[in-house]
């Protein structure tokens, strides 16, 4: 596995977000509707949270991983 594979996951999560954000303020949404997407944006925000705090600590990847993931990550 590759840092640059790591890194983009986290970075995909950055693009859907932009993408939800970008889509919600194309739509009229009912009050329900945009405290929906809301929910789902919180989500996203806590699983990119999930994966900066776990990618550099799992034990299958090479020491050399983790360091550069904790390096990259750090910047983030």
């Amino acid at each position: 596995m590759r840092t640059e594979d790591l890194l983009r996951v986290i970075g995909d999560v950055d693009f859907i977000r932009e993408d939800i954000d970008e889509i919600t303020g194309q739509l009229q949404l009912t009050k329900p509707e945009a405290r929906r997407l809301s929910q789902a944006i919180s989500s996203l925000e806590t699983a990119k949270s999930i994966l900066i705090d776990l990618f550099p600590t799992v034990r299958s990847l090479s020491a050399e991983v983790r360091e550069e993931l904790s390096a990259a990550l750090a910047e983030i």
